[in-house]
């Protein structure tokens, strides 16, 4: 799948670390991950190229034990000499007090994989990931040789695994222990010394890994690529984590990649977002620039004021309205304009005479009803004939204009 693409790329970049360094079985296993995860036929040749080294070593380890037992001289490769330039005996390795304390510690915490990392149970995930990074590099093999730091580093390396995988955290401290232990019963890949065990990788692939290949893909390809001033970028994907990558100084043209991808899909992602609240600020934009060029200042009233101090009449029914002289001028020069002005002034002068008749004529009634008396009885004819004969005024102007008075 194209999603693997990356990882089957990194694990191809692993696996040549590996040959490079003699380890022909790990380049061959990293190889074939890159396979499944994503063929290339860079990948296939490189595996060819490993298996038959993995074979050439291994026939080459056969003639060289045949040679020993028949008391021949045989050469140490290259390699292996400068690699240790003096004795490799397990006697001669050096430790300090310190170390062996620091493995005693770890040891002593059992499965108490919070004590392992030195973490309390509200710890958040950058930090299980911070202290596994210092632990791992104090207790790996390369550094440390005191007596039982390989079964610490193993140790530690299953304490991350567990408290990084957020169902498995949730069972540890549910009931505390192993709780790949507990929930398949000791399956395989969870015998002592946690030589190897399951987890997810490679965007949700499960496989086998042991404690040294999840402190390579950590530090990206081992102790050389960790302390290496030139080493590139890891990309860990963890169990329960989303794809997290981490590169050093100088991370070269495939950490500039992943860069580069990640900044691209950001910048997607911010675009679409931006398409999507375009109409509404497009909108508000137009609100506020609207009322920012728009003058609401009535261009007449029908009373005076300061801004509208001009007295004119309507050209056909002489009705009284006021203008802004300033603003007038403009308007008195141009026919068209002023008849527009002129309709709105009767239009709005008629619509305020409605309103004032209907009020009279409500005024008419009340009066008739209260001379009328309750049934005819109280009837008061003088003020009856008074609420009658009541004007009104409005009424009347509005029939002027050529109106009902009763719409």
């Amino acid at each position: 799948m194209e999603i693997n693409r990356d990882e089957a790329l990194r694990c191809l970049s692993i696996a040549k670390n590996h040959f490079g360094s003699g380890n022909y079985p790990a380049a061959v296993r990293f190889a074939n991950k890159s396979l499944k995860l994503f063929p290339t036929e860079d990948a296939r040749a490189f595996l060819e190229k490993a298996e038959r080294a993995s074979s050439e070593e291994t026939t080459s380890g056969a003639s060289t034990a045949t040679a020993k037992d028949d008391g021949g001289a045989t050469k140490r490769s290259t390699a292996g000499s400068a690699a240790t330039g003096q004795s490799s005996s397990p006697s001669e390795k050096k430790y300090s007090k310190d170390q062996v304390a620091a493995v005693k510690k770890i040891m002593a915490c059992g499965t108490d994989y919070y004590k392992v990392l030195s973490l309390d149970k509200n710890c958040t995930e950058v930090e299980i990931k911070k202290s596994y990074r210092k632990l791992a590099l104090q207790f790996h093999p390369d550094k440390n040789n005191a007596p039982g730091a390989d079964e610490a580093f193993k140790l530690i390396s299953k304490a991350f695994t567990v408290l990084s995988d957020p169902q498995k955290r949730a069972i540890h401290d549910a009931g505390g222990g192993d709780p790949e232990m507990r929930g398949s019963g000791g399956g395989p890949g969870m015998g002592p010394g946690f030589q190897r065990f399951r987890t997810h990788q490679f965007g949700g692939m499960q496989d086998d890994i042991s404690p040294e290949e999840l402190f390579n893909m950590f530090f990206g390809g081992g102790m050389n690529g960790a302390f290496s001033p030139f080493g590139g970028g890891a990309t860990f994907v963890g169990p329960g984590f989303t794809r997290q990558t981490y590169y050093r100084p100088g991370a070269g043209h495939r950490a500039g990649t992943a860069a580069a991808g990640a900044g691209a899909q950001r910048h997607r992602t911010n675009w679409a977002i931006l398409l999507q609240i375009l109409p509404l600020l497009v909108l508000f934009g137009y609100s506020i620039l609207s009322g920012l060029f728009t003058d609401d200042t009535p261009s007449f009233s029908f009373q005076p004021s300061s801004t509208h101090s001009m007295g004119r009449t309507t050209y056909s029914h002489n009705v009284p309205y006021y203008v802004n002289p300033t603003r007038f001028t403009k308007t008195a020069n141009d026919q068209y304009k002023l008849a527009r002005l002129e309709q709105q002034v009767e239009i709005d002068w008629v619509r305020n005479l409605q309103h004032a008749c209907q009020n009279e004529r409500r005024e008419r009634a009340a009066r008739i009803n209260a001379a009328s008396g309750l049934f005819g009885i109280g009837r008061n004819e003088e003020q009856y004939q008074a609420a009658v004969r009541m004007p009104t005024k409005s009424c009347d102007e509005v029939r002027r204009f050529g109106y009902s008075p009763y719409q």
